[in-house]
């Protein structure tokens, strides 16, 4: 099991995951957290200790600096005679443009908030004040599928497409990509832009810039973090969140801005 669901959640853990969405302006909590609340009080410390500058709107606002940094300007909108094609519907589309787009809001913010943790804190400081954002408009999405109800091919293609850009795994599927395979007939596309931009290594500038502008980020929020004392799992929960937003975050979170521009009208 790499994961409690929010379906799932009780007591504590359940009162967690609503503050979590409530503080993320989030419609649902992302795996990170879902996978941290199987670890004895990992939940607890994790968010415990973060609250404070997810709360104070510092991580939305460097959490939108990050998306804006990172240019995918070159990636051109599927037309609509496409989707016809490949029998994927307006409202279908809709979805995936919904999904992704709050994947890449929590995505942004947890690369920040989560790398704070572990963080030496930089000499830099926050200078200002961070006002507390509009509430966002979302719509109640379908669940992440299970993979096991794709069929063959699928399943195969699914795991090829995992394996681009992938530098370390984090023992469980990336959601973003979960989600988009609700739509089977959408892999191949997103196999074909992905493989594409993996060999010509505009995939991996984009990591690199994720990594740095978050790292940048979170260094200077270090500071203001709750220094809550470690569960005894503490030294293991840091190195799983060290490759999630090492490297899992990175590579996704330029994904889905790629994908969501190819999908939006």
């Amino acid at each position: 099991m790499f994961e409690i669901t929010e379906q799932e959640a009780v007591g504590e853990i359940a009162e967690i995951y609503e503050d979590i969405r409530e503080t993320l302006d989030m419609p649902f909590v992302n795996t990170i957290w879902r996978n941290l609340a199987t670890h004895d009080d990992a939940l607890q410390w994790v968010w415990y200790s973060l609250k404070p500058i997810y709360a104070s709107g510092a991580v939305a606002h460097y959490a939108s600096e990050l998306r804006s940094s990172l240019d995918i300007s070159w990636i051109l909108q599927m037309p609509d005679p496409a989707f016809n094609i490949i029998g994927i519907g307006e409202q279908d589309r809709q979805h995936m443009c919904e999904f992704l787009d709050n994947m890449n809001f929590g995505n942004s913010q947890n690369i920040i908030g989560l790398s704070a943790l572990y963080t030496h804190p930089s000499e830099r400081d926050i200078t200002q004040a961070f006002q507390e954002p509009e509430k966002r408009q979302y719509s109640n999405l379908p669940p992440l599928i299970d993979l096991h109800s794709l069929k063959k091919d699928e399943k195969e293609l699914f795991k090829i497409i995992d394996q681009i850009g992938q530098e370390v795994s984090v023992g469980f599927p990336p959601a973003l990509l979960r989600g988009l395979a609700r739509w089977p007939k959408l892999l191949p596309v997103i196999w074909n832009i992905l493989s594409m931009i993996e060999a010509d290594g505009r995939l991996e500038k984009l990591k690199n810039k994720t990594r740095d502008k978050a790292f940048e980020s979170s260094a200077m929020l270090a500071t203001h973090i709750n220094r809550i004392p470690q569960p005894e799992k503490g030294t293991q929960i840091l190195l799983q969140l060290k490759k999630l937003t090492q490297g899992g975050i990175p590579r996704m979170l330029p994904v889905g801005l790629i994908l969501y521009r190819l999908l939006s009208r």
